[in-house]
């Protein structure tokens, strides 16, 4: 019996898995297969079915690479790839115009087709090598293929936006842009970039972070990763990581303690980090606070770290936000760890909204909420 019912539970498997490819409308949305090897910048046309369609071609990166467009660390900075070993990565906006915009670009399995709603997503990580940040990282679905053999702009309609179309600014972990487009009828090629103009896109400029000894670019320069277009039925199939509707922009911040004359213990115990509502990102600004108990870790050998991670009352009852606990865990473990920490020293608490800092329903107080604490122990 039990046989027969294992039997029944593959191949339910097997069928499930079967009908999401067959609604998934790209091939290698990760990047993973290869069709020989990455030299030089520019190389995306060596991950199977993607390409460049514009003159300045967008950038691969690959575990198994032996340049220096390697993954994690590249040129741009240091970053684990979301799905599988590799990613691509492109530049959205640049101060002036002065750095060409790139792009990537693959042709749908089958054409679209009109009316029927299809799930994108994909994901984003800001580079850190980008002195900008920006919005308008989109998704543009076109029934011919984009090509300029100049150095300008994609001009033309973002399919697939962020809900709120906010700044990328996160520069450890990944960010998902979401959604659900209707077509139009006859879309054949998917394209990932900024549609938008320079007057119309939003810029934040970005503090070089400490681990990053590079040179910045005077651009925003993306990760992408992990992308995919499935048929759906109903807009309700389209899960994304977060309600963007409900979602709030305050973040709190405090500034660094001191650590002069403070004992390993005090600095842990008045050090916290603060988040964006529903985001699992290091928010620029935490730094100081990490490179405090990072430094800590690294002259007392006998010390483990736990990290105490609490969540707004929001972000506990909101469905489409699964594990975002852990993931800010590793936000912090992985940058912990470019410092040189071991991550075996690391642990997690999932405290969820038992401890609230604040209990007012307000969005400061939720903003409060939203922290990781350090406790050392020996």
């Amino acid at each position: 019996m039990k046989k027969i019912a294992l039997s029944i539970l593959t191949l339910s498997l097997v069928l499930g898995v079967k009908a999401q490819d067959e609604n998934e409308m790209i091939e290698n949305g990760s990047f993973e297969q290869l069709e020989g090897k990455i030299k030089k910048a520019g190389s995306i046309e060596v991950a199977v079915d993607w390409m460049s369609p514009t003159k300045t071609s967008a950038d691969l990166f690959a575990t198994s690479s032996k340049s220096v467009f390697s993954v994690p660390n590249n040129p741009y900075g240091k970053e684990e790839a979301h799905e599988g070993e590799n990613y691509a990565g492109i530049t959205t906006f640049s101060y002036g115009d002065k750095v060409p915009r790139t792009y990537v670009s693959t042709k749908l399995k089958t054409p679209m087709r009109k009316g029927l709603k299809y799930a994108v997503k994909f994901y984003v990580c800001l580079s850190e090598g980008s002195k900008y940040a920006s919005n308008n990282v989109a998704a543009n679905f076109s029934k011919k293929q984009w090509s300029i053999d100049e150095n300008k702009s994609i001009l033309g309609e973002s399919s697939v936006l962020d809900v709120e179309n906010v700044i990328f600014n996160a520069m450890f972990g990944w960010d998902q842009v979401c959604g659900v487009y209707t077509a139009k009828g006859g879309e054949k090629f998917l394209t990932l970039g900024n549609f938008s103009t320079n007057t119309d896109t939003k810029s934040e400029r970005m503090k070089k972070p400490k681990t990053f000894t590079g040179q910045q670019t005077v651009s925003s320069y993306y990760y992408i990763d992990d992308i995919s277009v499935v048929l759906i039925e109903d807009e309700s199939e389209c899960k994304c990581d977060s309600d963007k509707t409900e979602v709030t922009s305050t973040v709190y911040s405090s500034a660094p303690v001191n650590p002069e004359g403070m004992t390993p213990e005090m600095i842990a115990k008045f050090t916290a980090i603060y988040f964006a509502s529903n985001k699992p990102g290091i928010e620029s600004g935490q730094e100081g606070h990490l490179d405090n108990i990072a430094d800590i870790m690294l002259t007392n050998a006998d010390y483990k770290l736990t990290l105490k991670i609490h969540l707004d009352t929001d972000e506990v009852a909101n469905p489409k936000v699964e594990e975002l606990d852990k993931l800010r865990g590793e936000s912090v473990k992985k940058y912990l760890k470019s410092k040189g920490v071991e991550g075996g020293r690391i642990t997690f608490d999932l405290m969820k909204d038992s401890k609230p800092k604040a209990k007012a329903d307000t969005d400061l107080a939720k903003a409060k909420n939203r922290r990781i604490k350090f406790v050392l122990s020996k």
